[in-house]
């Protein structure tokens, strides 16, 4: 049974409660958990607060602009669990941000703050919106809180932008609602450095990254009516360009935009599990599909890993699931 939602308000008074932070979105960090932990660390630390910002070390070139990201801890887990509150961002259950377990048992306030459909009520405050287009559009509207006394600054607003932009795919998706735009409109307003973010994420790739780019797309595969891409990148695709699973960003999306396709799959090889990533056009819910086999998202956005088989059983797996659901289109 799934405890009660917070409000708002709610985990604003959290925010004052608390004096020894902690905070970690999910493993892999994207635009919105990233950019979420840094606006986050960042008014926390106006707010007078001792905070400790985690994040994994495995970020895409493309965040790497992100401001204060110097200040985060990448990879690198505190020695002692001393602290009274825990933040997880955009974790749709305890686990999704890594070896965290010896922090979060000794914190006296567990804050959870998500926006995805399945998120487990796991915190001792929990505020989840699955309407919301993102986490950064929660936690702005965390800022609007204060009722004016903590307005984001030009660096957390780009934060923030950077995750509303991410996770609507720059206000393309099913997503961008009303309530993003407005988001993102007063994020411009108050700062937002849009042209960094538009030219940092989408016009700037590394060499490595677009011939990884390249040898994917020759690598596809369409299946069912060319209904399904299928995208797999095994360790020794890596080792030969000397690239890392973490460079794929954005490769899942391209098939997409063939007429017919309705699911696209990235299935990478990495050294500990098989990851899997998917997107779909208009008339598939992949987040059901990840949820077959233990992972989540969204309808368009979605994924999932797993540990104890090969690649080509997983992609096997895969297939005949996308196959019972892309039939069904006419």
């Amino acid at each position: 049974m799934k405890k009660k939602l917070q409000s708002l308000q709610e985990i604003w008074q959290a925010l004052h409660s608390g004096k020894n932070f902690f905070i970690a979105g999910h493993l892999n960090p994207d635009g919105d958990s990233l950019g979420c932990t840094l606006a986050l660390k960042s008014l926390l630390e106006r707010m007078g607060k001792k905070v400790y910002a985690y994040a994994a070390p495995t970020l895409g070139s493309d965040l790497q602009f992100l401001p204060g990201l110097k200040k985060i801890h990448l990879g690198k887990l505190p020695k002692k669990a001393n602290f009274d509150t825990v933040i997880l961002l955009e974790c749709s259950d305890r686990k999704r941000g890594g070896d965290l377990e010896f922090i979060l048992r000794q914190a006296r306030t567990l804050i959870n703050i998500d926006h995805h459909l399945i998120s487990d009520t796991y915190g001792t405050v929990n505020y989840v919106d699955a309407q919301a287009s993102s986490t950064a559009e929660i936690i702005f509207q965390l800022f609007e809180e204060s009722s004016g006394e903590f307005l984001p600054t030009p660096d957390e607003a780009t934060c923030l932008y950077t995750g509303v932009a991410t996770d609507t795919g720059r206000f393309v998706h099913s997503n961008t609602t009303a309530e993003a735009l407005r988001v993102a409109s007063a994020l411009v307003a108050l700062g937002a450095n849009i042209a960094q973010v538009n030219q940092e994420i989408y016009f700037t790739k590394p060499y490595i990254e677009l011939k990884l780019q390249g040898l994917a797309l020759e690598k596809m595969q369409l299946h069912f009516n060319n209904k399904y891409s299928e995208i797999i990148l095994t360790r020794y695709d890596f080792e030969a360009l000397g690239a890392t699973p973490s460079q794929t960003q954005g490769i899942v999306s391209q098939p997409t935009m063939i007429p017919g396709v309705e699911v696209s799959a990235l299935i990478k090889e990495e050294p500990d599990k098989i990851s899997v990533n998917l997107r779909s056009r208009t008339n598939v819910d992949v987040s059901k599909i990840a949820q077959k086999f233990g992972g989540g998202g969204h309808a368009r956005a979605a994924g999932f890993k797993v540990t104890d088989q090969p690649v080509e059983k997983v992609a096997e797996k895969l297939a005949n699931v996308v196959a019972n659901v892309v039939k069904k289109l006419a």
